[in-house]
């Protein structure tokens, strides 16, 4: 199972904590209007408890009501919403209220369905209506004829601040839903985002690539879809790149083989030319003789030179047939080291040989290995100018033998690192760059490994690994 959340199931989880976050919200919001509104409410009622308390106590004495309501000197807190205490009769006149001017006053009596109404009747009249309620408390008193009549305790209160508080909290309702969805919005565009930026950059990858650009590579910081889909696409480059090198090298190799098959008999007829004139037109002088070995030894010399060129043309991406029989690679590095030794002096490199082997051999082809360190040595003396240090370390593994070669010459960059072993990659103005390769083929066909590490102005090791016995495959045909 994968250790990461895919696309889909992020999406689903931030929508699902958004949806819970918006509910809660919503839900906290809600409780707390609930608990506004209800606490308006028993306001309302206390001071509308008061009111017809008030208007009640009053009829029994001679006060006007907003007399009785200064001696009885209440809290003004405790009728704040109360508009007015009146007393009808049951003909609509007024005969009392906390509003002198509307005392002798008509209003429309009430109905017993109609105890309560909305509205303000004495307002109403006067045009200036707002929100209120008024409450019609009958009662019964005595009439001079000895008769009963039914009064009213009419109370009016306003309903402006519960109405205010219902809007607030729904105005409070609104603004956070409006924030919530603006929240999603730009989570949901910053999502969008995210997801499609990396498919931007892919299709832009993807169109290099269809340039020819095949040196394009994406960056993962993703692990999800998007991440797995950017690494295939890595390899997919990769594996591009990989083709196309290895038709380069089999078209050039193609190439290579056919000219040096056509080098390779005009060299051979001259060598054989050049042996048959050292044998018979020698010349009798000592002096002139001697000239004469020197020249035709130089002109043998570079055909050998050219011989050797050609096989390892032929012999690059080939398996060679190899002669293996028990080799010492302390005294096979030797000689290749005697070999080169005076043009070492020359240059003033110092030439160091380290074997701690103890004289243990390995099974290899010595010829086949001495061309391999040959090219090592080679090149490690030409990136040495200047003069420096060529150190050859042999050392025994449980498995095999491991032999460093390291210089203190001009190194090599980290670039020509990576192509370092390519067939036809060189560094130098002459060669046509075919050394390092045909070395890490012999190698490869003793069934070794062959790496190099380098800082450039500090010099390069490679590090060659070899078993101790090594069969290779049959060859076929």
């Amino acid at each position: 199972m994968p250790r990461y959340l895919n696309f889909r199931s992020r999406l689903a989880a931030l929508l699902a904590v958004l949806l819970i976050g918006m509910v809660a919200v919503l839900y906290e919001l809600n409780r707390r209007a609930e608990r506004q509104i209800l606490a308006q409410v028993e306001t309302q009622t206390a001071q509308l408890t008061t009111a017809l308390e008030l208007g009640l106590q009053s009829i029994s004495t001679s006060d006007y009501l907003d007399d009785f309501i200064q001696v009885r000197r209440l809290p003004p807190q405790q009728l704040q919403r109360i508009r007015r205490i009146a007393i009808v009769d049951a003909n609509g006149q007024v005969l009392d209220s906390t509003a002198r001017a509307e005392r002798g006053r008509h209003i429309a009596p009430p109905t017993d369905a109609a105890l309560v109404t909305e509205g303000d009747p004495l307002a109403s009249e006067a045009g200036g209506n707002n929100l209120a309620r008024t409450i019609f408390i009958p009662f019964q008193v005595l009439s001079k004829d000895g008769t009963t009549e039914r009064n009213y305790v009419v109370v009016t209160l306003s309903a402006q601040t519960l109405a205010d508080t219902i809007a607030a909290t729904s105005r409070q309702r609104l603004l956070t839903t409006g924030i919530a969805l603006l929240v999603a919005l730009v989570v949901a565009v910053t999502l969008v985002w995210r997801f499609t930026q990396p498919i931007g950059d892919l299709v832009t990858a993807a169109r290099r690539i269809e340039e020819g650009d095949l040196t394009v590579q994406l960056t993962v910081r993703r692990r999800d879809e998007i991440g797995q889909l950017a690494l295939r696409f890595n390899a997919m480059a990769a594996r591009l790149r990989e083709m196309r090198e290895l038709e380069r090298a089999a078209v050039v190799g193609r190439l290579a083989s056919g000219i040096a098959h056509e080098i390779r008999n005009p060299l051979n007829f001259i060598n054989l030319t050049i042996d048959h004139i050292r044998t018979r037109y020698a010349p009798a002088a000592a002096d002139e003789r001697a000239t004469f070995e020197r020249l035709t030894a130089s002109v043998k010399d570079e055909i050998a030179r050219l011989n050797t060129l050609v096989t390892n043309v032929l012999r690059v991406g080939r398996p060679a047939a190899l002669a293996l029989r028990p080799v010492n690679l302390g005294v096979l590095v030797n000689v290749v080291l005697d070999v080169v030794r005076s043009k070492a002096d020359a240059q003033g490199v110092t030439l160091i040989c380290d074997d701690q082997t103890q004289g243990r051999t390995i099974e290899a082809d010595a010829d086949a290995l001495k061309s391999c360190f040959s090219n090592l040595v080679i090149n490690a003396i030409e990136a040495m100018p200047d003069g420096g240090t060529l150190h050859i370390a042999i050392t025994d593994t449980p498995t095999g033998q491991i032999v460093r070669v390291r210089d203190t010459g001009v190194g090599i960059t980290p670039d020509d690192l990576a192509h370092i072993f390519d067939p036809y990659f060189s560094t130098k103005d002459t060669g046509i760059g075919l050394g390092l390769a045909v070395t890490r083929q012999i190698v490869a066909d003793h069934g070794g490994t062959i790496d190099v590490e380098s800082t450039p102005g500090q010099g390069a090791t490679f590090i060659l690994t070899f078993p101790y016995c090594h069969r290779p495959p049959a060859q076929s045909g």
